[in-house]
């Protein structure tokens, strides 16, 4: 759980960096090509990478996707007699308080996130409540020949409803010109044929996941503005310059006249003013070559952000304790640091514990993982690569102090026999080679050829297990 809260928020802080990236790609396009305002795909395209850029990070198995190496977090732990697993964290000696107050911010910073998704969900439910009042109050009647709901508010009109949009309109349009209530009824109707009601739920979500980034505010303003230039360039598409006044005239009237929008429920943005200068001098669409390059900029942007964020992955400092530790650690030459062998841990399998394929008691830890997940050495030593039907491909490290550690089942492996290995580097990939019944990695802990319980060297095992795995241990052993 310590990780998954440091992994947000080192994705919190890649979006945050990507969001000005965007911003200032997007505003000097649109500088440069005006009619890029009223494209929904590049707005809606650059809130889609802005959220893969959060969100993509706190998947498993997604590692894959950085080019920079990963970082080990230290977490050390108070060392156990040799037949107690080492399950709880708890400060090394000699830490500084900055640094304990340190390791407060990913757990602090993921309770805010928590609370700031709250929050936007409750502004949008409150929308919601204030929408269904007016729906109470709602008469139906027929206008131009279309059944339509009216309310005596001061709103504007809008659409209600995702899949089956209904017209909900305020008493104050029978003062307009019949010409003028057909355009701002056919504004709404292009709304629903556009399915814009849909992707205005879409960047709602995505504003509530974004909510600390003031870029996503920003684009999704930029995508409701897209959405109205978008149909007025329809509504207006053949019409002679009568029917462009008429229409403009009734957007300023309905202006004056209506209070501000529901939260969160009806269309709008941007400036009056401007909207009214293209509905004068028209709205041409962008090449397609330009739109063609602004979707292979985001991509670029969104691609590079992900690339240059760092899997995290635990490295397990050993710290003395008053249980005598030196049956655990060994000589002074043994291994002082430990990390995890997949950046992503789910261990299926506990050892000793019996098992169809292991009647005599699972001689090590099974990690499941999608196949080509890269394994990493759990610490410094030299390798040794072997292959048989058993184990399949298989790396097994010498640590020194008589200490060893086995990698089996693997896919592919990446050194060879005598090759010296440092802890964290890549030693090959997740398989199903040799007895496997399914693509995992089975990990061993050695001392002096005697099998030892892994779970005294990786940290949080318990917490990264399966339902089904710590059951079976409860079962055999009581814990």
């Amino acid at each position: 759980m310590l990780l998954f809260s440091l992994t947000l928020l080192q994705a919190s802080a890649a979006c945050l960096v990507t969001g000005p990236l965007l911003w200032a790609m997007l505003s000097l396009a649109q500088r440069r090509w005006p009619a890029l305002a009223a494209q929904r795909s590049v707005w809606l395209g650059a809130q889609l990478v802005l959220a893969a850029v959060f969100v993509l990070p706190l998947l498993p198995d997604t590692r894959q996707l950085s080019v920079v190496p990963e970082v080990n977090v230290p977490v050390f732990l108070a060392s156990a007699a040799p037949d107690v697993p080492m399950a709880m964290a708890a400060p090394a000696a000699g830490l500084s308080s900055a640094a304990l107050w340190l390791a407060l911010v990913p757990p602090a910073w993921g309770l805010i996130y928590l609370l700031g998704v709250a929050c936007a969900v409750w502004r949008w439910q409150r929308g919601h409540a204030m929408l269904r009042t007016l729906l109470q109050l709602a008469r139906r009647r027929r206008l131009h020949g279309m059944d339509v709901l009216e309310v005596d508010a001061p709103i504007s009109p809008m659409l209600v409803g995702i899949w089956r949009p209904r017209l909900l309109l305020p008493a104050h349009l029978a003062q307009f010109t019949p010409e003028q209530q057909q355009l701002v009824i056919a504004h709404e109707l292009t709304h629903a044929r556009r399915r814009d009601p849909v992707l205005l739920l879409l960047a709602k979500l995505l504003q509530a996941l974004l909510w600390f980034n003031p870029a996503a505010r920003w684009l999704a303003g930029q995508l409701a503005w897209a959405q109205e230039l978008g149909c007025d360039r329809q509504v207006l598409a053949g019409c002679p310059p009568s029917q462009r006044q008429q229409y403009a005239a009734a957007l300023v009237r309905q202006l004056g006249l209506q209070t501000q929008p529901l939260p969160g429920l009806a269309f709008g943005g941007g400036g009056m003013a401007e909207r009214l200068l293209r509905m004068r001098d028209g709205q041409a669409r962008p090449p397609v070559a330009l739109r063609v390059l602004t979707a292979l900029l985001l991509c670029a942007i969104g691609a590079a952000s992900l690339a240059l964020q760092p899997a995290l992955a635990w490295a397990v400092a050993v710290t003395p304790a008053a249980t005598p530790t030196a049956a655990l650690i060994g000589p002074a030459t043994a291994p002082a640091t430990w990390r995890n062998p997949l950046g992503s841990m789910r261990v299926t399998g506990f050892f000793g514990v019996v098992r169809q394929l292991t009647p005599q008691g699972h001689s090590g830890i099974d990690l499941g993982a999608r196949r080509g997940t890269p394994v990493h050495a759990a610490a410094d030593g030299i390798a040794s690569v072997s292959a048989d039907e058993r184990l399949g491909k298989a790396v097994r490290i010498d640590h020194g102090g008589g200490i060893e550690s086995l990698y089996a089942h693997l896919d592919r492996v990446t050194l060879t026999t005598g090759m010296a290995v440092t802890a964290g580097q890549a030693i090959g990939t997740v398989g199903a080679t040799g007895l496997a019944t399914g693509p995992h990695l089975h990990f061993e802990v050695t001392r002096d050829g005697r099998l030892q319980d892994p779970q005294q060297w990786l940290a949080d095992l318990d917490v990264n297990a399966t339902a089904r795995a710590l059951r079976l241990r409860k079962e055999q052993f009581g814990r």
